[in-house]
């Protein structure tokens, strides 16, 4: 009886230790990453790159992306409107890219409807700065005025964000002084500025926890819409 005992003892032992020894000799599997690293998919985003002009930005994975040339002259005075991206449906998110050879732009067009004046931008060679003006007037300066315009606000790829006065939500970027975007909305959207924020020119190396953020931000600021 105690020789019996001892054996299935025994036995069991065996297994236990035969079981671990097939598991240590399994190849180790190498950890998943869940997302690669720079990717929106952990936030719903996806990454637009616009090769031609140098410059890409983030949006809303859901949302279709429709791009069309222009040969506008009207919409932003001093500045060509050489192409228009829709993100998502007409009235939402727009980004226009503006040629201006003579480095300013009006985020307005002449004679508009809107009770809102036109804020003009220009870079100025003397003084090495951007400048905004009112052509229209306002209560800052006068018609025809001009000042240091203000560049505290930047894209997480260090681009400018100028502010605008147009009707919604409307942000100024210039690529150089002579190339900009413009990004606005018709009244359809609810995360306009947080799209602009991820507008980097082509081959800047973005911090990964400024990537995160800004990502966050604008995944965040679309849910609530």
């Amino acid at each position: 009886m105690h020789d019996t005992v001892c054996m299935s003892t025994f036995i069991r032992i065996a297994l236990v230790l035969l079981v671990a020894l097939n598991a240590a000799m399994l190849p180790l599997r190498p950890a998943i990453a869940l997302e690669p690293p720079g990717s929106g998919k952990a936030y719903g985003l996806s990454r637009y790159a616009d090769e031609r002009y140098g410059f890409s930005f983030w949006y809303p994975s859901v949302l279709e992306i429709r791009a069309r040339t222009d040969r506008d002259k009207t919409s932003f005075p001093g500045g060509l409107n050489v192409k228009t991206l829709q993100v998502g449906e007409p009235g939402a998110v727009s980004i226009s890219v503006v040629i201006s050879p003579k480095r300013t732009i009006t985020d307005e067009p002449n004679g508009h409807a809107s009770p809102i004046g036109q804020t003009k931008y220009f870079y100025d060679a003397r003084s090495k700065r951007w400048m905004v003006a009112f052509p229209e007037g306002s209560n800052v300066v006068g018609e025809g005025g001009s000042r240091p315009a203000d560049i505290s606000e930047k894209t997480m790829g260090g681009l400018l964000m100028l502010a605008s006065g147009a009707r919604f939500d409307a942000t100024i970027i210039p690529l150089s002084t002579s190339l900009f975007l413009v990004v606005k909305d018709g009244g359809g959207s609810g995360y306009t500025k947080q799209l602009a924020k991820t507008i980097a020119p082509a081959g800047a190396r973005i911090d990964p926890s400024t990537l995160s953020a800004v990502m966050k931000a604008e995944a965040e600021a679309y849910a609530r819409q």
